[in-house]
């Protein structure tokens, strides 16, 4: 399962937020939260919180420690932060073909 740091980059980049944003919002500052994405700091309790507030997740969630599986096929949603990694980490060009593709499979549904 994913870490702190993976969870919270996922949930920055779902809201379309930079880390500059976000420690705006937060009012933390964004080296922190470059910090907390990259693994070399954790926030104090009280911060990890207000990080799990905002993206309205629990603690434990936004921690990667568990998603219910009730709601959700953890295998799935493993697989699925594994591609998000990717496909983040990809050019903009291998992006634009991804999503293409995805958007032809679709309309092929």
């Amino acid at each position: 399962m994913a870490d702190f740091a993976q969870m919270l980059k996922y949930f920055r980049e779902r809201e379309g937020l930079t880390q500059r944003e976000l420690a705006d919002k937060l009012g933390m500052s964004s080296g922190a939260i470059g910090m907390y994405e990259s693994g070399k700091r954790h926030p104090k309790f009280e911060d990890e919180e207000a990080i799990a507030d905002f993206f309205n997740v629990d603690l434990n969630t936004l921690r990667g420690r568990r998603i219910d599986e009730t709601d959700y096929d953890s295998e799935l949603v493993k697989r699925a932060l594994k591609y998000y990694e990717l496909f983040s980490n990809a050019s903009p060009e291998v992006q634009s073909a991804i999503e293409t593709l995805l958007k032809s499979a679709q309309q092929k549904k």
